[in-house]
């Protein structure tokens, strides 16, 4: 999650107030977007540098996004600008966007057809080992309500153990499972419950509730952002698309999409 300054927006959803209050949609530097920001009083950081917070934020959301095949949310350019990408948003870029929604949505699709006890949790598995976990699933009799657990080593030091459940499931998880999933948690196990549908509000809240071992969700439309980033169940094709420059003394721009000349 995008990192907040303290009782203000992320610095995410301030850059993004900043650049929709641009009248001109000009690109921005990330140096003037954090001052607006803080100016304006969307952020309330004390870090000593939130400009450098804010340019490597602005940078990994527009590659994880891309990564992920999401639909742009920030344009990034030359020398640290960056503005919306609805600004620059053209036929084939558009093109693009919905050919990805289709591909995400089938993939989806695919998954919930997937026998849940085997076939889905060896995708899970195969998820956390190329997220850098070390993954297998449970015994089927004598699991706990865990499907699969993964360690996560950090430094070669730092172990973070996750035991997940999984559930391919067309209706949404409910605030019970959440309190299963924890309930079979190890002392210094993290909880995770990942599900083709969706959760319930009160799972959300059981997950967050306060003085009880927290529980990460991950729904549908989560896991098929992290295949994709990770291409399982997908594959990544690159085109490379010509756009003309400037020619010594003159401009030059890009001819319209049924130019046949």
């Amino acid at each position: 999650m995008a990192g907040t300054a303290e009782e203000g927006l992320t610095f995410l959803q301030a850059a993004e107030r900043v650049l929709e209050e641009e009248p001109g949609h000009e690109t921005v530097s990330y140096r003037t977007i954090t001052e607006q920001a803080l100016r304006q009083g969307y952020l309330l950081s004390r870090g000593q540098t939130p400009e450098s917070t804010m340019y490597v934020q602005l940078v990994h959301d527009v590659r994880r996004r891309a990564d992920r095949g999401d639909e742009p949310r920030f344009s990034q350019f030359p020398q640290g600008r960056f503005g919306l990408a609805k600004w620059s948003e053209d036929e084939l870029m558009g093109m693009i966007t919905k050919r990805n929604r289709l591909v995400k949505e089938r993939l989806l699709a695919l998954i919930r057809e997937l026998d849940p006890a085997t076939r889905f949790e060896a995708v899970v598995v195969e998820l956390l080992t190329k997220m850098g976990f070390d993954a297998e699933q449970t015994q089927l009799t004598n699991d706990g309500g865990i499907d699969v657990y993964g360690t996560l080593v950090i430094g070669g030091v730092i172990q973070t153990r996750m035991a997940v459940q999984a559930k391919r499931w067309a209706h949404n998880v409910q605030a019970p499972t959440v309190q299963q999933v924890r309930g079979a948690l190890g002392v210094h196990d993290l909880g995770l419950i990942i599900t083709t549908s969706d959760f319930s509000p009160g799972a959300r809240h059981e997950a967050r509730r306060e003085n009880a071992a927290p529980v990460a969700l991950m729904n549908g439309t989560d896991l098929v952002s992290l295949l994709v980033e990770h291409q399982i169940g997908v594959r990544r094709t690159n085109a490379d698309l010509l756009k003309l420059g400037e020619l010594p003394g003159s401009a030059v721009s890009d001819p319209p999409d049924n130019d046949a000349s």
